[in-house]
């Protein structure tokens, strides 16, 4: 069995139907509404996510913060962050965090599960 995967977006609708798709594929499931929020999820994990889907635009803090703290932690700092953005520089905003890979929203369901599949560590 695979480790849980984080999905970080402040978009409530997208998040929720994100997460019940991984589900519905078979994958453990962790969301957060931005960047705090996904630092005290991960604080609070008995089990460190194999995987953070993250958006970069989000209030309170967005991705980027949320990837320059989520480094400094040592138990974290080796989790794949893999980018989740509308916007047309995702793959150098992704270069720019260390993120493994970026998708473009909207991203098909098979592209979705392609990329988890591909970054998820065990």
């Amino acid at each position: 069995m695979s480790r849980p995967l984080l999905v970080v977006d402040d978009d409530a609708d997208l998040r929720e139907a994100l997460e019940e798709v991984l589900r519905d594929a078979g994958y453990t499931v962790l969301g957060a509404s931005n960047g705090k929020h996904a630092l005290e999820v991960l604080g609070a994990a008995t089990e460190l996510p194999g995987l953070v889907l993250l958006d970069m635009m989000m209030p309170v803090m967005d991705g980027g913060g949320f990837a320059r703290a989520m480094r400094q932690v040592s138990a974290w700092r080796d989790i794949p962050v893999l980018v989740f953005s509308a916007s047309a520089n995702a793959r150098q905003v992704a270069d720019e965090i260390g993120a493994c890979g970026h998708l473009r929203k909207p991203v098909d369901v098979d592209t979705l599960l392609d990329a988890v599949s591909r970054h998820l560590t065990a």
